[in-house]
């Protein structure tokens, strides 16, 4: 494969992976190839080799005959991923107050206020971005590599229900107001009570995605999915 190609591929990845995640491409809707190709400027093979990139990182499903279409996790999908990160960032959240320094705090303090500023404006794209970030500094702070790794490949998954769930307003403030009292835990270096907040909190996202993302499957088992941007309700 040459640079041109591989350049190409690379950035039709990007660009179909930021549609997803934002929403514009919600869960279970189809991806129209030629219209897609045709936004992003590209041909079908960079668009198929992004799609293949795709769905090995289980955001795409590939049906033969039938096309591609947006992952639309099940109900237990969605638990088994949360209930894994759970598990998994209460641990780098541990590591993380063992390696946390006050500069560490003074940047996630800049993140939290950032993101309340966005929630402000109603600027829900902004505080997803400042949501995510608050999250992902964590992993880095326990500076386990396997762990960060496998977080990062965990965050692809759970994103899409995520962002979902952050354009409920109601829900968008009182995560933050979580987010507070974990980064209180931390400047008081309080593991315990860090890891126990983090998990209330990944519960209570846990439960926000299940309701956003649940009902009205159809026939064939698929729930129809939701049109447009904004999935708020």
């Amino acid at each position: 494969m040459d640079t041109t190609t591989l350049t190409l591929r690379d950035h039709t990845y990007r660009s179909l992976l930021a549609l997803i995640l934002s929403g514009e491409l919600p869960p279970g809707s189809p991806l129209d190839e030629r219209a897609l190709t045709d936004r992003l400027g590209v041909s079908r093979t960079p668009f198929r080799e992004a799609i293949a990139v795709l769905a090995r990182e289980g955001l795409v499903d590939v049906r033969p005959y039938r096309g591609f279409s947006v992952h639309l996790p099940s109900p237990k999908e969605i638990d088994d991923l949360y209930q894994l990160r759970r598990v998994l960032e209460g641990f780098a959240m541990r590591l993380a107050v063992e390696n946390i320094s006050n500069a560490d705090i003074a940047r996630l303090e800049q993140v939290l206020d950032a993101g309340i500023a966005a929630l402000e404006a109603n600027d829900l794209d902004a505080y997803g971005v400042h949501d995510t970030e608050f999250h992902a500094t964590f992993a880095r702070l326990s500076k386990n590599e396997p762990l960060i790794e496998t977080l990062e490949r965990l965050a692809l998954r759970i994103q899409m229900g995520r962002a979902t769930a952050n354009r409920n307003v109601h829900f968008a403030k009182a995560a933050a107001s979580e987010r507070d009292a974990i980064l209180g835990a931390l400047r008081a270096r309080d593991a315990d009570r860090a890891a126990a907040l983090m998990d209330a909190h990944i519960a209570h996202v846990q439960r926000a995605v299940s309701e956003q993302m649940a009902p009205s499957a159809g026939n064939d088992g698929h729930r129809p999915a939701r049109p447009g941007k904004g999935g708020t309700r």
